[in-house]
């Protein structure tokens, strides 16, 4: 009875906008990593000498730390409505609601995202509305655009930045497998206030499940279309009682593609495959402030991706961009990340700190053509965090600041491999470091009134080091530097009209730090490029009450010094070279209009433009739509759930129509308009075994995800077309 009437009263606090606070709060967790041996000295003797200090900020005790209880209500950055409503979530780096932050977001649940089939990052724009998210390539270069803000000009740049328990993503892993995920939430627009790397789109900020007190396990396990197939088990519980937690997952998934390369014999080219685990280490005894998480994952992805069809005979599934004798394209992706975190409790404040290595590596080899190139990479990344916020309810103020520190690696190579020429080796390294103080504070100017400032103010420091060999003579060797400060800010309103009725204004900056091109091929790549800037403006509504919700907004997104590649194919360069806007309107509805019943509608019309951008070949590019932003999306959403007697069943229908879109600045590759069918149905008996059947895009519409510009035509990559499945889960009853 107890613990039901804890639940009851952390729900009651989260209905009434409220934060709850506990020992038992589990901590976001976190990543680390190392490459190649001369980076692996330099992160370890890094990581060494931050963890003593942040280690000593939580094992000191404090003499104002407010001890709490065992039975304290368990409070996470996520509480929500018995039904998984959206939008009621607790704290996104503050104690407030997502209808109360003075900007759009969404939330999905870790029941929603498997019912959905999302099991990995690049499925997240199924079920997060104005996110579009694909491969460029192959699933090393993302291509994300959120609000007509796109990074596919830039690969090694993405728009919107994907965090996973507090730390920010190497670019090169944004499209990932999603590992025991508790939760993602999904922020539009710039966040420099909230989150220590600042991203123009917006963030993903994913959770996974921490270890408690209860003893809980899973298996899951699934087949689907072309021999694909998923296999995820988990346990987490109390290594020793009321002291120390752990968890453990492990993942293995399969998804092969549907083009075949006629010049090998090959099928089932373009898909990818993931093997990968995690565990979880949570110190954290009862009746104190303050508790130590550690956490260690890794993970192999391997592909055959890089496999281009003519961008107007996409229904021959073939591979037309390789001649006879080259190999099929191969993909492997490996590494490990490791984090610590420590988190204290202070009277109506909370202190967290985090220290991650992430550590990434991936050998390429891409056939084009009558050549085959090589293009293996290391990566490195050491990540510091420190943060200060508030917890719980304040009477006139909410605020969150902190200091980030970020300091990224990579070594590239390049061999081109061809029977009639000899061509350059070329060799790279990057370094980026990025130091950060940023705040933001919510001032409670009346009962229903809500003012938000915030800001940011960061050095970014660049380096380069390029060189290129041919038959062992150096053709040219070049290093540079480049170091920029930033200062940048956010001013937001919140008010309640009536309520559930919010009214909401936002206008904020954003930026992509200036640097170097990350695969440099020519001298010019060794110069630098500067700050891609953006300022956003956004204002909309929202009402949500008793089964209704309703969002409608409109935003208007300008950019100064956008980051492009210019110049004639087969020697492009990234430079600063344009100005663009974006704008557009935004909506989502759902309904729970008759018992069970819930219909949903969500969509936006966005137009993104370049102001002013002529090429440096000469074309005067002026007025052309940017690629990858279509011009509209919508979907709608139907769901119920139905008690048979045997297990309750739960059916639902999702269709999305994407708008057209380039995949060229010059908008000469067009992709048309496209509509998708989703149905599904989970079969739940009791709260141990779920059963799921679904079939995604049911009418095996095939379209292009990416293209380019190959000589006088183009070339394309395709969806996967009809996907039919299943999945079964089994839980053990907590303990």
């Amino acid at each position: 009875m107890r613990e039901d009437e804890q639940k009851r009263r952390t729900l009651s606090l989260a209905q009434s906008g409220r934060f709850v606070r506990s020992t038992k709060s589990a901590p976001r967790a976190v990543t680390i990593s190392v490459p190649d041996q001369a980076i692996k000295a330099r992160s370890l003797r890094f990581f060494v000498k931050r963890v003593g200090p942040l280690g000593l900020i939580f094992l000191t005790p404090g003499a104002r730390a407010a001890p709490l209880t065992k039975d304290a209500p368990r409070s996470s950055h996520t509480v929500t409505q018995p039904q998984g409503e959206k939008i009621l979530v607790v704290g996104v780096r503050q104690p407030r609601r997502l209808d109360e932050m003075g900007t759009s977001g969404s939330f999905v649940s870790a029941t929603q995202l498997r019912q959905a089939q999302v099991r990995d990052t690049n499925d997240l724009g199924r079920v997060l509305p104005g996110l579009q998210i694909s491969n460029s390539g192959n699933f090393l270069y993302p291509s994300i655009t959120v609000r007509g803000i796109t990074s596919a000009q830039d690969f090694y740049h993405p728009a919107t930045t994907f965090y996973v328990d507090d730390v920010p993503v190497l670019p090169i892993n944004a499209m990932q497998a999603l590992m025991d995920v508790e939760s993602v939430n999904f922020l539009r627009g710039p966040q420099v206030a909230l989150y220590g790397q600042s991203a123009e789109g917006g963030v993903i900020d994913i959770a996974t499940r921490q270890p408690g007190p209860r003893t809980k396990a899973a298996f899951d396990d699934g087949a689907e279309s072309r021999y694909g197939y998923h296999v995820n088990a988990n346990a987490s519980g109390a290594i020793v009682q009321h002291w120390l937690y752990g968890a453990m997952f492990l993942t293995s998934q399969d998804y092969p593609g549907n083009i075949t390369n006629p010049n090998t014999g090959s099928t089932h080219l373009g898909g990818y495959e993931t093997r990968g685990g995690r565990a979880v280490l949570r110190l954290a005894p009862d009746d104190q402030p303050w508790e130590i998480g550690f956490s260690v994952d890794g993970s192999c992805s391997y592909g055959s991706q890089d496999v281009y069809i003519d961008f107007d005979h996409i229904a021959s599934r073939r591979v037309t961009s390789t001649a006879p004798g080259t190999p099929d394209p191969r993909l492997k992706r490996c590494g490990h990340d490791e984090s610590l975190r420590g988190i204290y409790h202070l009277p109506g404040w909370k202190i967290s700190a985090i220290t991650s290595l992430q550590d990434r590596s991936f050998s390429r080899v891409f056939p084009y053509g009558r050549y085959t190139s090589l293009q293996p990479e290391q990566w490195a990344a050491n990540t510091q965090e420190l943060r200060l916020g508030t917890e719980g309810q304040h009477k006139r103020y909410d605020l969150v600041t902190g200091f980030f520190h970020q300091t990224t690696y990579q070594h590239r190579q390049t061999t081109t491999l061809s029977s009639t020429n000899a061509y350059p080796f070329k060799r790279s390294s990057n370094r980026a470091e990025t130091v950060a103080l940023y705040g933001n504070i919510y001032w409670h100017l009346l009962e229903k009134l809500s003012l938000g400032l915030g800001g940011r103010l960061s050095r970014d420091m660049s380096d380069i080091a390029f060189s290129s060999t041919s038959r062992g003579v150096t053709q040219f060797s070049r290093q540079n530097h480049k170091n920029q400060n930033m200062s940048l800010g956010n001013v937001s309103l919140d008010y309640e009209a009536l309520p559930g009725w919010h009214l909401h204004g936002r206008v904020s900056q954003g930026y992509k730090p200036a640097g170097f091109n990350y695969a440099p091929h020519t001298l010019q790549d060794a110069m630098p490029y500067n700050p891609e800037r953006e300022l956003s403006y956004e204002m909309g509504t929202l009402y949500h009450k008793q089964g209704f919700l309703a969002r409608v907004g409109y935003f208007y997104n300008r950019l100064q010094d956008a980051q492009i590649y210019v110049g004639p194919i087969g020697s492009q360069i990234i430079s600063s070279a344009g100005h663009a806007h974006a704008s557009g309107v935004e909506g989502e509805m759902s309904w729970n209009f008759w018992r069970k019943w819930t219909i949903g509608f969500d969509g936006n019309r966005t137009v993104s433009k370049f102001d002013d951008f002529q090429n440096s070949d000469g074309t005067n590019n002026n007025g052309n739509l940017l690629p990858f932003v279509p011009a509209f999306a919508a979907a709608a959403h139907l769901t119920t759930s139905l008690d048979t007697g045997h297990g309750i069943i739960k059916p639902a229908i999702d269709l999305r129509v994407t708008g057209p879109q380039y995949f060229d600045i010059e908008n000469k590759l067009q992709q048309p308009t496209f509509a998708q069918l989703d149905l599904r149905a989970t079969w739940l008996f009791g709260s141990r075994y779920e059963f799921t059947v679904y079939a995604n895009n049911v009418t095996d519409k095939l379209y292009r995800t990416y293209g380019f510009m190959s000589g006088s035509g183009g070339s394309a990559q395709i969806s996967f077309g009809r996907t039919v499945g299943f999945n079964l889960r089994i839980a053990s009853a907590e303990r």
